[in-house]
């Protein structure tokens, strides 16, 4: 008990440290490694084949906040790397050594770019259940604290959006949602949008009579593909809708379903997702920090389930904690966009006090362009 007490004094102590003048300071370097805030972050948490990323020892400083509760400075992660090199300028003794850098799971390599930081490549193929699982031990360099094991899950793309969240104070630790992007054809009267007619109640309807329907549908069609509306992509799970007037994107994701498990993606959920962005529907890197940028997450539609969210307009505490971070359109083809989304989300743990834990989501995505042309 008094161990326990010990950790959480110091851990309010970093806090208020760090609330002086809005940085962190060695000190609080130190004393957020012995309050146990350390933990693997990748920069890409899904990966395709052969494709590379880093791999991070984080200790995270918490945010400071005033007697009302309202936020003074923002929590962020300090990689081990550069906390390492600040503590040894400063003469102030590390808490943890690195060692023992393994692959769990998955295949894939590692290579050692230094104690705290490693570049992992994935399999050339998938491997059986989709995960590569990573760790690493942290040694405490006194008798005071305890043996550390880190674990990171990695995912093997396999599908068309693929999200994964990671909030470890909220207790979100890699939990990855998906869905497969519907409306796959190009007619807006095909059977995917509308119920087709039974053949054998076709077949008894006059020849005339049909011919007439063909037709209407012929319009329909051809009406559809003069205009610069996608019905199919409006009424797609997964699509953009760009707004010239304010230059600004808006990516839905509807049926976000939580993966039940190592080789079980999962069926169909309630799961949703808003990202807006500053810009418009182009090739190359959006930063992810403008005014009007911001995501929104739901594991369920029901009230009751807490989001993750950051920019969130009409909540005054989250949004002065801004977004972070790139979404990157990769590949445009035809009525497809597919892209990566790499950012910062925060998310309120109780859901009635002003306390948000930072996190991260990075995801790939396979969208429908919802308009065939713009015309500013």
């Amino acid at each position: 008990m008094k161990k326990y007490i010990t950790l959480i004094a110091l851990i309010v102590i970093s806090a208020k440290l760090f609330a002086q003048d809005g940085r962190a300071s060695d000190e609080d370097l130190a004393r957020a490694m012995r309050g146990g805030r350390l933990s693997l972050n990748a920069e890409k948490s899904i990966l395709s084949a052969g494709e590379q990323t880093q791999i991070n020892i984080d200790v995270y400083i918490p945010p400071a906040t005033n007697n009302n509760g309202d936020f003074i400075t923002d929590g962020h992660p300090v990689h081990m790397s550069d906390a390492a090199h600040a503590l040894a300028n400063a003469g102030i003794p590390i808490s943890y050594h690195a060692r023992n850098w393994k692959i769990l799971q998955g295949g894939g390599s590692l290579d050692i770019i230094d104690e705290y930081l490693v570049k992992y490549t994935a399999p050339a193929n998938a491997p059986r259940d989709n995960t590569m699982v990573i760790s690493v031990e942290l040694i405490p360099t006194g008798h005071d604290l305890p043996k550390v094991v880190l674990l990171k899950t990695l995912y093997f793309e396999n599908g068309d959006n693929i999200f994964a969240f990671n909030v470890p104070a909220s207790g979100i630790n890699d939990a990855r949602y998906s869905q497969k992007t519907t409306g796959a054809k190009a007619s807006a009267t095909n059977p995917s949008t509308v119920a087709a007619i039974d053949p054998a109640i076709l077949a008894r309807i006059p020849a005339a009579e049909r011919a007439r329907l063909q037709a209407q549908k012929n319009h329909v069609d051809a009406a559809v593909q003069a205009s610069d509306v996608n019905v199919l992509s409006l009424t797609s799970n997964a699509n953009a809708i760009y707004d010239p007037a304010n230059n600004v994107t808006v990516i839905k994701f509807i049926g976000l379903g939580r993966d039940l498990g190592p080789g079980h993606p999962s069926a169909a959920g309630n799961g949703f997702m808003i990202i807006t962005y500053t810009g418009g529907l182009t090739k190359g890197v959006h930063p992810f920090n403008g005014i009007s940028n911001s995501i929104s997450f739901g594991p369920d539609i029901r009230p009751s389930v807490k989001n993750c969210a950051c920019a969130m307009q009409g909540n005054q505490s989250l949004q002065k904690l801004k977004c972070g971070g790139t979404l990157t359109i990769t590949k445009m083809d035809g009525d497809f966009i597919t892209g990566t989304i790499s950012s910062t989300i925060w998310n309120n743990k109780t859901g009635h006090d002003k306390t948000f834990n930072r996190g991260t989501v990075y995801g790939v995505f396979k969208i429908r362009k919802a308009y065939q042309d713009y015309h500013p």
